[in-house]
């Protein structure tokens, strides 16, 4: 019996360290997974369409572009599935007609899009938290030097 019970203790142990090692080899895989988009979270927090939030993101990626060093923009548009894109439609719908040269001209941007005050006002300040609740951390501290 004292055999089995030390082959039991033994098993044991051995199935709690691979079970520990598994655990911390994947432990990324238990944060918010990149390019978890923040499309979903502002439509439905703010009850607009996707080419709404769309617009509304592109146009604040081409006020960020002109403000962030290019390795830390690139950083912040890789949280924005199709970044690219979506700051090429912005100009192309007229939603960004030239630069946008502080907060306010972006706001008044957003105005192309059919989002008027107060909306405007809080649409970069939930970018933010979107981010931040999809795991976007780095990227939202990114932004946030860009809003003060």
């Amino acid at each position: 019996m004292r055999m089995s019970e030390s082959r039991l203790h033994s098993a044991v142990i051995v199935v709690l360290a691979c079970l520990f090692a598994s655990l911390t080899a994947h432990q990324p895989a238990f944060a918010a997974q990149p390019g978890q988009s923040i499309i979903p979270l502002l439509q439905q927090q703010f009850g607009l369409t996707e080419p709404q939030v769309r617009g509304a993101l592109g146009a604040l990626l081409v006020y960020a572009r002109a403000r962030l060093p290019k390795p830390d923009f690139d950083q912040l548009a890789q949280s924005i599935p199709n970044a690219e894109r979506i700051m090429e439609e912005v100009k192309l719908r007229g939603v960004v007609n030239g630069p946008l040269d502080d907060i306010d001209d972006y706001e008044a941007a957003l105005s192309n899009l059919g989002m008027g005050q107060p909306l405007a006002s809080q649409f970069a300040p939930a970018v933010l938290k979107s981010l931040g609740a999809a795991g976007h951390y780095r990227e939202r501290d990114i932004l946030a030097r860009v809003l003060k």
